[in-house]
């Protein structure tokens, strides 16, 4: 609209000219002092057709580019929005790509999750290999198809949920349930085989900090010290220099077996069906007395339990709540990206800046054609 309007306004001062008048003697004129007058009037004036031609087309192609136009996609009734557990949890990711295959239609959206989510483009770019051996996680899964639902939104009447995923319990966190909620009406499940392999390590010795950095861990802003350190309620009192922290993602998917006496990670887990990775962030100073200390042995010995782990088995209450009840989700429950992607955009841009030059070349002419 603001384009149009401008192009109105240039096609209305191109056609307003100004022009001298026409002397006319009058018998009085003789009284009037002998000196050059002159006037000025305005009048509509056709001419430069083409350079004007150029200018609106010039303005018209700008607010075309600007507003960004996309062709109107063939709707279906249903587009879905599949999301895939590619976790440690599935046993077999190339029967999650199977079912993915299965469930594709042309217009639907991809989106797999471990502990993050990011979309694809074909069922075919489901890799064949666990990229991370800890659980994945639901929220993570959800987040990313209600991103995609409003990308796919103008190509259906409906969307529909697709969550092919075991479902097992240590996949769901406190904020699932809140997340699920924002996707109105019901989904679908496709339940696929959960990991159900046990790793019992064989204990070993835990190698607390020397002058390396831990696992997973960043240097802290400020070192200090702390008086005692606790696992499995064995306590070890000394004045403990802490250079290092864990971040909150580096305990997402970690169990704590040390704290500080203040509370604070001193020492994390991660366990999975392939491996079991300790990280020990705990100076012990290996030249005093402190190691042979039946405190330290005891100490010790519970830092170094073997990682147990088995694939907890589908969560009913958590394939109920995914599930939902009632209508599929409108398109309308959604709303529209800000960020639509507008092919068109970029040419119409080019023309305009083509136009643009082709403008300054005609009205270069048009001056050296009023000189002659």
């Amino acid at each position: 609209m603001a384009a149009a309007v401008a192009s109105l306004g240039v096609v209305l001062l191109h056609f307003i000219v100004t022009r001298r008048s026409r002397s006319i003697p009058f018998p009085t004129a003789r009284f009037v002092p002998d000196v050059p007058v002159e006037a000025r009037a305005r009048s509509l004036q056709f001419s430069d057709l083409l350079l004007l031609a150029v200018r609106v087309l010039t303005i018209l192609a700008v607010g075309a580019a600007l507003a960004r136009p996309v062709f109107p996609p063939h709707r279906e009734r249903v587009v879905r929005v599949i999301a895939a557990d590619v976790s440690g949890s599935v046993a077999n990711v190339a029967e999650i790509r199977d079912s993915v295959r299965a469930l594709y239609r042309t217009g639907d959206a991809i989106v797999v999750f471990d502990t993050a989510a990011h979309s694809l483009t074909s069922p075919d770019s489901v890799v064949t290999k666990q990229p991370v051996d800890v659980p994945g996680s639901l929220s993570a899964g959800l987040i990313g198809a209600l991103r995609q639902a409003s990308r796919v939104r103008s190509g259906a009447d409906s969307v529909e949920l697709v969550l092919v995923s075991p479902v097992t319990s240590d996949e769901r966190d406190r904020a699932t349930s809140a997340i699920r909620a924002q996707w109105p009406g019901r989904a679908r499940l496709v339940a696929v085989a959960p990991n159900e392999a046990v790793t019992d390590q064989p204990e070993h010795e835990p190698r607390f900090l020397g002058a390396d950095r831990p696992l997973y861990a960043v240097a802290r802003n400020r070192i200090d010290t702390a008086g005692a350190v606790i696992a499995s309620g064995h306590v070890l009192v000394a004045p403990f220099e802490r250079r290092w922290r864990f971040t909150a993602d580096s305990l997402a998917h970690a169990k704590v077996i040390a704290r500080w006496a203040d509370g604070e990670p001193a020492a994390i887990e991660r366990d999975s069906a392939q491996t079991c990775t300790k990280s020990i962030a705990i100076p012990i100073d290996t030249t005093g007395d402190m190691t042979v200390r039946p405190g330290f042995v005891r100490f010790r010995a519970s830092i170094a339990a073997s990682c147990q782990h088995a694939a907890t088995p589908p969560d009913a209450v958590t394939a109920k709540m995914l599930a939902g009840t009632g209508r599929l989700a409108s398109v309308s429950d959604f709303a529209a990206p800000a960020d639509i992607e507008s092919p068109l955009a970029r040419w119409l841009a080019a023309l305009a800046l083509i136009l643009a030059i082709g403008e300054m070349a005609l009205r270069r002419a048009s001056r050296m054609d009023a000189g002659r």
